[in-house]
C-alpha cells in the first residue's frame, strides 16, 4: 500500500505515521491492521495508530506494561501466524536465492532494488 525510501536515518515514529497518512490520503481510509516487528518506539506508535483508528495492533515482542490492541484472541492469533509466515517466505528466499545483500551500487540501484522488491513480495 505504501513504500517510501528515505534519506539518511529518520525517526521511526516520523515514519510510520508517514505511512498512515500517506495511506489515508491515497486510499481514503487507513489501514485496520497494524504489525509492528520490532520493540522500538512501540508506545508512541501503538499511541499514533490507535489515533489513526487502527483496531488491531500486534507487536512481535511484548514487554514491560505493553499490550496487544486487538478485536479478538483470533484476530490476534492470525496476525501473528501471517508475520510467522512472512518471515518463513522472507527466509527461504535468501537461503535459496542467496539474497543476502544489495550487489548494485549507488543510490538509485539501491532504490530500484527496494522497489522491484515490493512489487515482487506484493504479486504473490
Amino acid at each position: 500500500m505504501d513504500c517510501e525510501i528515505a534519506d539518511g536515518n529518520p525517526k521511526i515514529p516520523n515514519l510510520y505515521e508517514g505511512v498512515l497518512e500517506r495511506v489515508r490520503s491515497d486510499y481514503g481510509f487507513g489501514p485496520g491492521i497494524w504489525l509492528q516487528m520490532e520493540p522500538m518506539h512501540r508506545f508512541e506508535i501503538r499511541k499514533k495508530a490507535k489515533e489513526y483508528g487502527i483496531r488491531n495492533i500486534v507487536f512481535n515482542k511484548i514487554v514491560g506494561s505493553l499490550k496487544n490492541v486487538v478485536t479478538s484472541v483470533q484476530m490476534e492469533t492470525r496476525l501473528k501466524k501471517w508475520r510467522s509466515g512472512i518471515e518463513a517466505v522472507v527466509s527461504n528466499l535468501k537461503r535459496g536465492f542467496d539474497l543476502f545483500r544489495c550487489e548494485w551500487k549507488g543510490r538509485d540501484h539501491f532504490d530500484a532494488k527496494v522497489l522491484w522488491s515490493v512489487i515482487a513480495t506484493t504479486s504473490e
